[in-house]
């Protein structure tokens, strides 16, 4: 081996290093590999020295300033460095009731909103003011030692606190053109501009930190916008400004240690926001009378804060009569803050004595309502007594829009669809007892549609193929109107003769053994078919038919010649309208229908009142289908009819314009209730067209991804007759109507 790659363990003079540079380029020479450690131990020989000579040379030049700052000389700025922005680092305090306490970010962009700034005018406490903090860094006292030192014309120095907005420093020297006494405020004290830290820059040299005086928030807003609060100080607590400023407010530290007039320099600055105001004027209110209820609604002009993520929300205020109080105290909780709530014996700007004026919490009639509604029920009201209602805007910090106009409605005596249904003599008690009904007929029906929906749950558990959950059943849905194009793309069977898209070919696909539908139709329930004369559903909620909404699912549970299977059916369907005016029934009990001749909306003033009305189905029903699909099993004919029989159960709700449950009273000790529900019948007849030919390959492919043995279209015709199976004080809900949709067997 080399000498130049023995083990350093067998040299003896292992722990010296070679400073022979000519002998290590030979070595790399012989051994290329090290010619990257040459030039780093090169560099690293290089850069010792480099190091070596620069620490002897500031050692030097510390000790000559050391000694320069113990001797006092006048050498001038020599060897003291400047004062730098890194030098000093600011937070805010505010007062929590007993200590003054540090404020983070979040803090301080809560804190200083308008009502803060309001506080300004209580003197008794500091709820609106706060405390400007310097701390320097810890070479910062020698470094202002130094500085002091070699300009003792200046003495102690100078430290002072402005603010400023509008993009002007405070620091900058007047010869750029700016009167800086006119648009910074010192924030010791506003009338004299150079008021400064008692002590001057020596301060520093001692404490660790510095913390001004109370501060009020009205003095920043005051500073914010030139000429607001000038150097005499005589505008600075007025607090007109706190409702009309939004934008961001500098801290400057006027710091001055040379015999110069100016401050030694400009970046020692610390900025934050002041949130004076909503920068949405107020909405436009209006109120419709409900049955001891006021409904109010609001227009914001065009304006659009609820795309506006510091934009809160709506709150709205009423009063009885001129100014008496409706609600208890503490029944809804303010989401804005004013100063009266901050500041301990705050004097109202107002001298109004309206609460709604003073923005009363007291006189609130609502909650926070969200930005994206744009409506509100006030309940518990008296019929008959004028109430005045108006509204403001809350953002997030706790600020809000001027007060709405003042609109003032009174609530009145309604009448919602049940009670209007029981006064023209509707049968319908309401209750589920029409289900237990004491005829035998009756009970067997309940008998046979519980036990119907019991079998359809005991099928579905023995089932050697689960139901699929609601996730796979949603895709299902969508994955069988675009028919399963995805699903080609990756077949599970690899044979390309098996993929092709042969109609001809003969394949029966998975096992078939249930089914389920996914339907829509318009309904209308033939409830006014209990009259003879008046059309009590018909003059609420008008004659216009609305979706009605079912979901099917079937247990083929034979399938010879056709199929014929078990089915259970759960539907949706709703309606709203005005309820009528007391006062606005015509002689023969019924409400009156007036429409808007441009808009065709319902004329409340024909005697329609703010209040709505509702009706609601919940259908169910246990069927008996029979599908004629045997041409499509073996010819390959997609149209497949079919018929459906079975018993259905009702379920119905009427709402008053509370939302609640109506309820009837007859004046003779009898009240009814206006949820129930009715037994009835139905039938239907249909066709469907089977899908499976528009994409074959696609269709099997699906049927092997998901077990979706066929998918059709459907469109069907049936009766539903809900009228109570002979029973005849039920509420009639059945119709003749359409159903279409699309099925997917399994």
């Amino acid at each position: 081996m080399p000498a130049d790659q023995k083990s350093t363990q067998n040299s003896r003079n292992r722990d010296n290093f070679i400073h022979n540079i000519s002998e290590i380029e030979a070595v790399s020479r012989r051994h290329p590999h090290c010619k990257v450690m040459r030039w780093h131990m090169r560099s690293l020989l290089r850069s010792t020295n480099f190091a070596l000579v620069f620490l002897v040379a500031a050692s030097a030049l510390l000790g000559a300033n050391r000694a320069m700052a113990q001797t006092g000389g006048t050498g001038g700025t020599t060897g003291a460095q400047p004062l730098a922005a890194s030098d000093f680092t600011y937070y805010l305090e505010k007062y929590d009731g007993k200590n003054w306490v540090q404020m983070n970010t979040t803090d301080q962009q809560f804190f200083m909103n308008r009502a803060r700034c309001e506080c300004d005018a209580d003197k008794t406490n500091y709820t609106g003011s706060v405390k400007f903090v310097i701390v320097p860094a810890a070479t910062t006292s020698n470094k202002i030692t130094q500085l002091l030192a070699a300009n003792p014309i200046a003495g102690v120095g100078e430290g002072r606190i402005y603010a400023g907005g509008g993009g002007l420093n405070c620091l900058d020297n007047p010869t750029n053109g700016y009167n800086l006494t006119s648009y910074c405020t010192n924030l010791l004290d506003p009338t004299q501009f150079s008021a400064g830290i008692l002590g001057g820059m020596a301060y520093f040299e001692g404490p660790p930190r510095y913390e001004s005086t109370p501060i009020p928030v009205a003095w920043l807003f005051g500073s914010a916008t030139a000429p607001v609060c000038r150097t005499n100080g005589t505008s600075c607590d007025s607090t007109d400004i706190c409702s009309t400023f939004s934008g961001a407010i500098t801290f400057y530290f006027w710091a001055r240690t040379s015999p110069i007039a100016y401050a030694d320099i400009n970046t020692l600055q610390y900025t934050i926001n002041l949130v004076g105001k909503v920068p949405y004027t107020p909405p436009t209110v209006t109120t419709f009378g409900g049955n001891e209820a006021l409904n109010v609604t609001w227009d914001w002009n065009g304006q659009k804060p609820a795309a506006d993520t510091n934009f809160k929300g709506v709150q709205l205020f009423c009063q009885r009569g001129e100014n008496t109080q409706v609600f208890k105290d503490g029944i809804f909780s303010p989401a804005y803050m004013t100063a009266a709530q901050q500041c301990k014996g705050f004097a109202p700007a107002t001298s109004s004595s309206s609460g709604l004026a003073r923005f009363d919490p007291n006189y609130l009639c609502s909650g926070l309502i969200p930005s994206t509604t744009n409506s509100y029920r006030i309940e518990g009201l008296q019929n008959g007594i004028p109430y005045g209602v108006a509204a403001v805007g809350v953002d997030k910090y706790g600020n809000m829009t001027p007060l709405s106009n003042i609109y003032y409605q009174s609530p009145i005596p309604t009448v919602d669809f049940y009670s209007e249904y029981k006064k023209l003599g509707g049968s319908a008690q309401g209750g589920f007892c029409a289900v237990a009904s004491r005829h035998s007929r009756q009970s067997a029906a309940l008998g046979i549609c519980l036990a119907g929906l019991a079998l359809v749950l005991v099928v579905r558990r023995r089932s050697r193929k689960s139901p699929p959950s609601i996730g796979p059943f949603v895709l299902v849905l969508a994955t069988g109107t675009l028919l399963a194009g995805q699903a080609r793309a990756q077949p599970v069977y690899h044979d390309s003769a098996f993929v092709e898209d042969r109609v001809s070919d003969a394949w029966g696909g998975s096992p078939r053994e249930y089914a389920i539908e996914a339907r829509f139709g318009l309904y209308t329930p033939n409830i006014d078919s209990e009259f003879s004369k008046t059309t009590p559903h018909a003059d609420v909620f008008g004659s216009k038919r609305r979706p009605m909404w079912q979901i099917e699912f079937d247990w083929e549970f034979l399938q010879e010649f056709g199929t014929l299977s078990l089915g259970g059916v759960i539907g949706y369907y709703k309606e709203n309208a005005q309820a009528c005016q007391l006062t606005g029934l015509k002689p023969d009990g019924t409400c009156p229908v007036v429409k808007d001749p441009v808009t065709g909306e319902i004329d409340p003033s024909s005697g329609r009142s703010g209040d709505n009305t509702g009706l609601r189905l919940i259908p169910l029903a246990v069927l008996l289908v029979y599908r004629m699909d045997e041409a499509a099993n073996h010819w390959h004919i997609p149209l497949v009819p079919y018929a459906k029989i079975g018993l259905n159960y009702t379920i119905w709700t009427i709402t008053n314009g509370n939302g609640d449950v109506a309820l009837f009273d007859d004046n003779n000790g009898h009240s009814s209730k206006g949820q129930g529900g009715t037994m009835g019948w139905q039938a239907a007849v249909g066709l469907s067209l089977r899908l499976d030919f528009i994409d074959p390959g696609a269709a099997r492919g699906f049927d092997a991804d998901s077990g979706v043995n066929h998918t059709y279209a459907f469109f069907e015709l049936a009766h539903v007759d809900g009228s109570g199976l002979y029973r005849k004080d039920v509420l009639r809900v059945g119709d003749n109507t359409w159903f279409a949709g699309l099925m997917f067997e399994f």
